[in-house]
């Protein structure tokens, strides 16, 4: 072999060698990914167009508790969601669809603002449940195995990615494949909000975390406790319009 050969192979199997990880990365992202919905329900997971649930809420300031309530939650895809409040027979809610949103209280209804709405549906969008269904699936979207780490002294596999400007951090639990918790840096935010996942159970053949806490750079501001989730009850779209005040 010539040296202008042997230098020519030299470098080949020096950029295969540097090439290669890459690729493997984005391979074990990907199963890491499908293993993770397959184990959430698979089809029966992505095919969810409607989520209604009940449980309560626990508020947080400064990692104090600040406030709890009774809740009731309707979501629709891809821009619909209302939450009632409290155990009275006529609940204060909150009602956003699409670009718009009310708010109803002591039987006044309350036009939500721009700014507020827009802020809502940024954070329905980055959201766990919509990422899984509707980001991850996404063409082209490139996603990349990071490393590992110990949460509650379980290994769990990290995958990240970003899509219309957002950075997410996806950690995946290597026994279960069910996602352990997602943080999030918006676009145009300097700062991470984190969602925790525990205490799955299977409603409909659909993994569903019955605990789930949010954060903001590490501190504590809200967690939800659910005690029942139902998947494509049949919501009807009227439920996310204005009520008509007496």
């Amino acid at each position: 072999m010539s040296l202008k050969n042997a230098a020519n192979l030299i470098l080949l199997i020096a950029a295969m060698t540097i090439a290669s990880p890459g690729h493997a990365q984005t391979d074990k992202s990907a199963t890491i990914i499908k293993g993770m919905i397959d184990a959430l329900g698979g089809k029966k997971f992505l095919d969810v167009q409607e989520i209604q649930s009940s449980g309560k809420l626990f508020g947080f300031k400064r990692d104090q508790m600040s406030g709890t309530d009774d809740f009731i939650n309707y979501v629709k895809y891809p821009d619909k969601q209302r939450t009632e409040y409290g155990t009275y027979k006529i609940k204060p809610a909150d009602i956003y669809n699409g670009d718009s949103g009310w708010r109803v209280k002591d039987g006044k209804i309350e036009e939500i603002s721009m700014a507020e709405v827009k802020d809502f549906q940024t954070g329905f969008h980055t959201g766990f449940q919509y990422v899984a269904r509707f980001i991850l699936s996404k063409p082209g979207l490139t996603t990349q195995f990071v490393g590992s780490s110990l949460i509650d002294y379980k290994p769990n596999d990290i995958v990240e990615f970003r899509d219309s400007g957002n950075f997410y951090r996806l950690y995946v639990d290597q026994q279960t494949h069910l996602p352990t918790k997602m943080e999030v840096r918006r676009s145009g935010e300097a700062f991470i909000r984190e969602e925790q996942y525990a205490n799955w159970h299977e409603f409909q053949s659909i993994k569903t975390p019955l605990y789930i806490i949010r954060l903001q750079d590490g501190e504590r501001k809200l967690e939800i406790r659910y005690s029942n989730v139902a998947y494509n009850t049949g919501i009807a779209d009227s439920l996310f319009n204005p009520p008509t005040s007496k």
